[in-house]
Formats: structure tokens, C-alpha cells, sequence
């Protein structure tokens, strides 16, 4: 059969495969639906991981990929609610026809109402019918409008990696570059937004367009609107599918953040989040009761609030603000190029079947001064007594960079006694960033040997 889309038997063909689209609706919503309530748990724990190995690249893609396909799921779950209610109504129709509102023997005053707002059954089935389709296309087109923020962002990343890259700019210049680029190109990204806001308020008019056309065409290149715009000017075209599809993503963010700070308060002067203090006991110092899908690893860890050893495991987590301490403290260890975030490995490549590493090994002796440096950085109390450690570093089950050390508890007491950690803090003033020495985490324990 001819594809050519202006044949008559292409638009029969068409017209056939609308009315039986709910069919085909039924099946993918139903399967997306299935696959996102698979997904969701295993992208919480992802986004844990990216967030506690400072990860921000892979942090704002999980960020951006989870409310998108929260979306999908709700938008997906209410169209196959309303489909079944569509369902329904032809069976319904199949038995009792139309509405007969003589038959009701309600008054002339409810019958003429009733005439009026409800109208057919036939009419009620076609209204569903619309929602139902229009439903459907939605959720998808939903997905694009977040690639496409996904991409608007990423490209402003991409850019900044790549001029970083190549060592034009020193890094105070960079810092200005940055600034610019920054600027010129979130002030275009502004103009899109307004005229997405707008239903194509820069395309109207004669100045306007000329002016804002470059803009347009760039951001629809890097945006890859070719696979979605019809279906964009599809809705706009139509007085009421076109706010729906303008205004159900500034409605989501809008709702979104107002429920973000909708909570229930349990006591007037308890609270259930903070820092561990002598006082409060935050789960996410204690590796028993972190759930990985769900809990923030705090500053350090120990494995439980009751330590029954004469030793105390303590682990505190990796994180490039240590680095940038150490670097601070020992300016001799700052590597010529920062290595640090995504880039192309050419010491380890691999295909199946064959790995080949042409000397990946790190310098042994460099590795322990950075530790010596780190064991100088910080300080470990036992209430007020300085304990002895000896960091080294491994990793976690997320595979996360740590550093680790076992301290010598059997000279104390019974009972509750308070593990401090002294170290660097960061300290920003407007744009200085400064280093502090300060005490960085206080975790309560309670110490009852075997």
C-alpha cells in the first residue's frame, strides 16, 4: 500500500487505524505503566548514588529524567482510568441506548437543566473519547518538552567542558568566559521560553519573527524538535487542547514546588531532620538504618548507634571539596590538569573480549602523602579526648570513594558518648570561597562491650 500521504487509500488506511487506536492505546499504556512502576525505585537509588558521589552531570539527568516519567505514569494511569470508563459507556449504550429523560418524570425546570448540561449519552461517550486521545498524546509530548529542557541545559554544560578542555583560557579567564557564555546563552533560552509560554507570541507580527527566527532555528537544532513539533502545533492549533499543552508543564513545576514544602509537623520543638548533635541522632550517620533508595550519607559513618567492640569503625565519604582541602593545605600535591569529572580514558580501553591498560597504576608515593595530608586534616574526639586514626581509602557497595579508619575504644566507659570530627569547612563570602577549620559532624553512640 502506497505511504504517500496524500493518496486517498493512505487516509482510509488512516482513518481506520483512529478508530481503533484505543485499542493500541490500551496495550502501550498498560506495558509503560508496568515498566515505569519497575523503574522508579531503581532511579531513586541511582539519584542517591549520583548525589552522594558528587556526581552532578549524572545527578541533573536522573533529576530531570525522574519527573518526567512521573508524568508519563500519572497522565498514563488517568487515561487508562477515563479509557475504562469509556469502556463502560458503550457497554452501557449497547444495553440502554440513549438517556430518556422523559422517562426520569423529573420537573420541566431539572428536565430542561439536565437537557442542557448533560445532554446525549452519544455526545458524553465522544467527549471521553477526545480526553482519552488527547490524554495519550500528551504524556508523550511531555517527555519531549523535558528532553528538550535536558538538552537546552546540556549543551550549556558541553560547551563549557569542551572550551575547558582545550587550556585557551586561564582559569580566571575561564571563570569570565563562563560568566558570558552563561549570560548570552540563557538570555536566548529566555526568548524560548516566552514564546513557549506565549503559544507563538515571537512568531506574530513583522519585526518580532525576523529578529527571533536565528534563535528559534538554533534551539530547535539542539533541541531535535523535528520528532515532536507537529505534534506541538497540532495542539496549539486548537482553542482548547492549546493551554493543556502549553500550561500542564509550568503547572506541574508550580505544583510540584508548593507541595515540596507540605509536611506534616509532629512537635512544636522536635524535628526529624538536622545534623546529629548531642541531642539528635540523624540515620544517616549509621549504616544499619541508611536505606541507600532513599537516605543522604551523611558527613561520616559509623555502623550503629550501640558499638559492642573495643573498636569504632569510622568512614567518611569522598567528596572533591576534601580535594580541593587537601590541595589547599598541600600545594605541591595540585596536579598541572585536573583529571576530575567525565573525559576519554586512553590509559584503559576495552572491547569484549580484550582490556587494554598501558600504565594506569597511580603513584604509590604521592597516594600516601595525599592520605598523610588527609590524616593531618582532620581531627577525631571521643567526647573531649583526641583518639589516634590512621585513614586509608577503599570504596562502598555504591562504589563510592571513602576514607576509612578503626579507633581504639576500649579504655571508655559504659554509656552514651559523643564521637566529634574537626576539619575544613567551607565558608563562601559573596564569591570568595574560603576554607574554615571547624567541626564538621557530631555523632552520638552508645558503647556496651560483649
Amino acid at each position: 500500500m502506497s505511504n504517500d500521504y496524500n493518496s486517498s487509500s493512505f487516509k482510509k488506511l488512516l482513518d481506520k487505524l483512529q478508530q481503533e487506536s484505543w485499542q493500541l492505546e490500551l496495550l502501550i499504556s498498560g506495558f509503560a505503566i508496568f515498566g515505569l512502576f519497575q523503574v522508579m525505585n531503581p532511579l531513586k537509588e541511582e539519584l542517591m548514588k549520583a548525589i552522594g558521589n558528587d556526581d552532578f552531570i549524572y545527578r541533573f539527568f536522573i533529576q530531570t529524567v525522574y519527573p518526567a516519567l512521573s508524568i508519563l505514569l500519572v497522565v498514563l494511569l488517568v487515561h487508562v482510568i477515563l479509557r475504562g470508563v469509556w469502556i463502560g459507556a458503550l457497554g452501557l449504550r449497547y444495553v440502554s441506548n440513549e438517556i430518556d429523560y422523559d422517562e426520569l418524570q423529573y420537573s420541566k425546570k431539572f428536565t430542561d437543566h439536565l437537557t442542557k448540561k448533560v445532554g446525549s449519552f452519544d455526545r458524553y461517550i465522544s467527549r471521553l473519547e477526545n480526553i482519552c486521545s488527547t490524554l495519550f498524546a500528551i504524556a508523550f509530548l511531555m517527555i519531549f518538552y523535558f528532553m528538550a529542557y535536558m538538552l537546552i541545559i546540556g549543551f550549556y554544560i558541553l560547551v563549557s567542558n569542551l572550551v575547558e578542555l582545550t587550556d585557551i583560557f586561564s582559569s580566571e579567564q575561564q571563570v569570565i568566559f563562563n560568566v558570558y557564555w552563561a549570560f548570552f546563552y540563557f538570555s536566548f533560552a529566555l526568548l524560548i521560553f516566552i514564546d513557549f509560554i506565549g503559544m507563538g507570541i515571537l512568531k506574530k507580527g513583522n519585526l518580532r519573527p525576523k529578529i527571533y527566527y536565528p534563535v528559534y532555528r538554533f534551539f530547535s537544532i539542539i533541541t531535535l524538535s523535528f520528532l515532536y513539533r507537529p505534534l506541538v502545533y497540532n495542539f496549539l492549533d486548537q482553542k482548547r487542547t492549546k493551554w493543556l499543552a502549553t500550561f500542564i508543564l509550568p503547572a506541574y513545576l508550580l505544583i510540584s514546588f508548593l507541595l515540596s514544602s507540605f509536611s506534616k509537623q509532629h512537635s512544636n520543638y522536635l524535628t526529624t531532620t538536622g545534623d546529629s548533635s548531642a541531642i539528635y541522632a540523624n540515620k544517616g550517620n549509621y549504616e544499619d538504618v541508611i536505606d541507600n533508595s532513599e537516605d543522604l550519607i551523611d558527613f561520616a559513618t559509623i555502623p550503629s548507634k550501640i558499638i559492642t567492640t573495643s573498636y569504632l569503625p569510622l568512614k567518611i565519604p569522598f567528596t572533591t571539596f576534601k580535594e580541593n582541602a587537601v590541595f589547599e593545605k598541600d600545594s605541591t600535591l595540585k596536579p598541572n590538569k585536573d583529571e576530575r569529572g567525565y573525559g576519554f580514558n586512553g590509559k584503559s580501553m576495552s572491547i569484549p573480549g580484550l582490556t587494554l591498560s598501558i600504565g594506569n597504576n597511580k603513584d604509590v608515593e604521592q597516594q600516601k602523602k595525599y592520605l598523610n595530608v588527609v590524616n593531618n586534616m582532620y581531627e577525631v574526639l571521643i567526647d573531649s579526648t583526641i583518639v589516634e586514626k590512621e585513614f586509608i581509602y577503599t570504596t562502598n557497595s555504591n562504589g563510592r570513594l571513602q576514607f576509612e579508619t578503626f579507633l581504639d575504644i576500649s579504655t571508655i566507659g559504659k554509656g552514651k558518648h559523643l564521637l566529634h570530627i574537626v576539619g575544613p569547612a567551607g565558608d563562601n563570602e559573596l564569591f570568595k570561597k574560603k576554607i574554615k577549620i571547624d567541626t564538621l559532624v557530631t555523632i552520638p553512640f552508645w558503647h556496651y562491650k560483649d
